[in-house]
């Protein structure tokens, strides 16, 4: 029987490391992409009326003073805080709590997040 070196150990224990760190790379990624397709089917059957497809606002929302969910004031609020803003409402927007699932809210809140490079983008 052949003795394996320090070498061919450290060698397959780098192998393993990077096996399992693909296979949670390749779990996690489609998780994270079910749900951002989630949270855009969720903005766009509840929120896109007045909060727009690019998250700036609608004329409907702008007279509603809906908040431009591209800008810093709401960009660097915790997703605790949006979650709340999502679920019990705030000035004139609705609460979605009995509408939308937890699951749904967390999922509009990460694809709220996406919208802050698109604003940026449209700004140059």
């Amino acid at each position: 029987m052949k003795q394996r070196t320090g070498k061919q150990t450290l060698h397959n224990t780098s192998a393993f490391v990077v096996a399992l760190f693909i296979a949670v790379i390749l779990v996690v990624l489609p998780a994270g992409a079910q749900e951002n397709s989630s949270g855009a089917s969720v903005y766009k059957s509840k929120c896109v009326t007045c909060h727009g497809q690019d998250g700036g606002g609608t004329a409907m929302g702008k007279t509603l003073q809906v908040a431009d969910l591209r800008s810093p004031a709401v960009q660097s609020k915790s997703d605790a805080e949006l979650i709340q803003f999502v679920s019990d409402g705030k000035n004139n927007m609705p609460g979605f709590k009995g509408d939308l699932t937890d699951d749904e809210i967390h999922a509009v809140v990460t694809f709220v997040r996406t919208l802050a490079a698109k604003g940026d983008s449209q700004k140059k």
